[in-house]
C-alpha cells in the first residue's frame, strides 16, 4: 500500500509539472511580438466640406443719422433721408413689451413701415396670385442686429401689425429710427438704430 501511494504521488507530481509547462508555453506565445496593425477601413461617411462663402457686394458707405438705406428686391433702392421720412404722415402708439430686464412702456411716434415699403416698390412676379405675401423686410440696426418682418403682417388689410419706424420716443427725438411692433409681447424685434431695410422676395429654393 505505501508503494502504491508513492506511485500515485509521483504521477500527480508529473501531471502538475506537465500542466505548468503547458501554461508557461502559452504565456510565452502571448508575449510574442504582435502582428503588424492592419489599417482600419475608411469610413463610409461622406467627407465634411466647408459651407460655401457667400459673395459679398461692395461695402456700402454708412448712412447719415436719421436716414435709412433700402436694398434688395425693390424697384427704387437707395437712401430714404430723415427729411423724406419726416414727410410721411406719422402715427403715435403706446407700447408695452417685455425685456430681459423687465417690462417697458413707451410712447412712440413714427412712420408706418408698410408705407416705406410700398414707396420703394417691391419686385413681384407677374401673374402670381398675391405675390406680395412672399415679400419680407429684414430690418438691420447699426450694430448688425436684425429682425425679419413679412409684408403680410404689416399690411393694414391683412395682419395690420402696425409696424413703425419710430423717430421719437417719449417725446425725445431718436438719433436713428427704431423698429416698433406694437403687437409683439416681447421686444426682441424692436431693432434700435435702424440703418437698412433689406427687402426679400422668398420662394421655394430661395
Amino acid at each position: 500500500m505505501p508503494h502504491s501511494r508513492t506511485v500515485r504521488s509521483t504521477a500527480t507530481l508529473s501531471a502538475a509539472v506537465g500542466l505548468a509547462a503547458l501554461l508557461l508555453s502559452a504565456g510565452c506565445a502571448s508575449a510574442a511580438p504582435p502582428a503588424p496593425a492592419v489599417p482600419a477601413p475608411a469610413s463610409s461617411a461622406p467627407a465634411q466640406t466647408p459651407a460655401p462663402t457667400l459673395a459679398q457686394g461692395p461695402a456700402q458707405p454708412p448712412v447719415e443719422a436719421g436716414a435709412v438705406r433700402i436694398t434688395g428686391a425693390v424697384r427704387q433702392p437707395g437712401v430714404c433721408t430723415a427729411a423724406q421720412l419726416a414727410a410721411i404722415p406719422s402715427q403715435t402708439v403706446a407700447v408695452t413689451f417685455g425685456t430681459e430686464k423687465g417690462s417697458q412702456r413707451h410712447t412712440e411716434v413714427g412712420v408706418p413701415l408698410s408705407t416705406v415699403l410700398e414707396q420703394a416698390g417691391p419686385v413681384l412676379s407677374a401673374g402670381r396670385k398675391h405675390d406680395e405675401l412672399s415679400v419680407g423686410v429684414l430690418v438691420i440696426g447699426a450694430d448688425g442686429y436684425q429682425a425679419l418682418v413679412s409684408y403680410g403682417e404689416l399690411a393694414p388689410a391683412l395682419g395690420n401689425a402696425g409696424g413703425l419706424l419710430a423717430t421719437s420716443q417719449d417725446g425725445a427725438p431718436l438719433a436713428r429710427p427704431r423698429l416698433i411692433l406694437p403687437k409683439d409681447g416681447q421686444g426682441a424685434r424692436y431693432v434700435s438704430d435702424v440703418v437698412e431695410l433689406h427687402v426679400v422676395h422668398l420662394g421655394p429654393g430661395s
